[in-house]
């Protein structure tokens, strides 16, 4: 044999240990372990019973009346939004409103007097100028007479008598159309400017109509305003109104379903109470045999650790260089 060779080194000793039931417990550990195998392979017991509560009728009328609030919205908003967007419009349009400016009703020209005056004027001056002719006329006799009575009829004196006559008729000719022309116009100016004021004051009084009916409009478009906003918060404090009916009554539809789940729940705990009863029985059976004192029997042997070429050299000195000679 070469160096190093050789087995492993077997163990000085070894002990087994057997441990035997007492005759006295071992029937019963025996029909224990056949329970308890029966009892493992025994097929699964379902529950077939309802666990979860059904939702009762206050619960689903709850839930209906909820569905229906929030599908109808706020009542009177709808209007409330249109009042506001009127009003809207209508400010828009106030602030556009440019004010009724009075100013001259035309101007008094010429057309405006032929217009105003009175068209038998001339008529009136024709009269009056005829009157002055025939005026002349006589005081032309009396000069004539009186040249005549004097012995100057058709001198230069009663020549110079006449031209001056004839001048005086024609200055007064003239006054008297003049004068009658301007009276004419200042009357018609006059009636011009009373159509002028009347036209104003009546403009002025539709102005004054329409800024009344604005004003109105604009107070009764808000007037409108605030009663639709009332509206709308009359439509909100309903809608709140009926979601907290809607929430009592799901409260008391809860409560009952409530007390409906724990009568599932017992009913579920006593189902699994008596599906594991006789597992329960069995754990209870084991832990009084577990509390029997069992003492275990043991029995030891001891092995000697075995040489075959030490046990033939022997022991000794010589038996001892062989063996290291031949194990070197």
């Amino acid at each position: 044999m070469g160096k190093g060779g050789g087995g492993s080194p077997q163990p000085a000793s070894q002990t087994v240990t057997q441990t035997n039931l007492p005759e006295y417990v071992r029937g019963d550990f025996e029909r224990l372990l056949d329970r308890t195998e029966a009892e493992s392979k025994a097929a699964y017991s379902p529950f077939t019973g309802q666990r979860i509560a059904t939702p009762g009728a206050d619960v689903l009328a709850s839930e209906a009346q909820v569905r229906q609030t929030a599908g109808q919205g706020i009542q009177g908003l709808p209007a409330a939004q249109l009042a506001t967007a009127a009003n809207i419009a209508r400010a828009q349009q106030g602030s556009q409103f440019t004010p009724t400016q009075f100013g001259a009703a035309g101007e008094f020209d010429s057309a405006a007097a032929q217009k105003y005056m009175s068209p038998y004027i001339q008529n009136v001056i024709d009269v009056q100028k005829q009157q002055a002719i025939l005026e002349d006329q006589r005081q032309q006799a009396g000069r004539d007479a009186t040249a005549v009575q004097a012995g100057a009829f058709g001198g230069s004196r009663q020549a110079v008598q006449d031209s001056m006559a004839q001048e005086a008729l024609a200055r007064n000719l003239a006054n008297i159309q003049a004068t009658g022309t301007q009276q004419a116009f200042e009357q018609a100016q006059s009636q011009f400017e009373r159509d002028r004021g009347a036209r104003l004051g009546v403009e002025q009084a539709q102005a004054s109509e329409r800024q009344a009916a604005e004003k109105l409009g604009l107070g009764a478009a808000e007037l409108g305003g605030q009663q639709a906003a009332q509206l709308a918060e009359l439509g909100k404090a309903a809608r709140a109104g009926d979601v907290e009916a809607a929430q009592l009554l799901e409260g008391i539809g809860k409560s009952q379903m409530a007390r409906d789940q724990a009568g599932l729940d017992t009913a579920y705990e006593d189902f699994v109470r008596q599906r594991d009863y006789p597992r329960e029985q069995l754990q209870f059976y084991s832990s009084i045999l577990r509390g029997v004192p069992v003492a275990p029997s043991t029995e030891s042997q001891k092995f000697q650790s075995y040489n075959p070429i030490q046990q033939a050299l022997g022991t000794g000195i010589a038996g001892l260089s062989l063996y290291k000679g031949l194990m070197g």
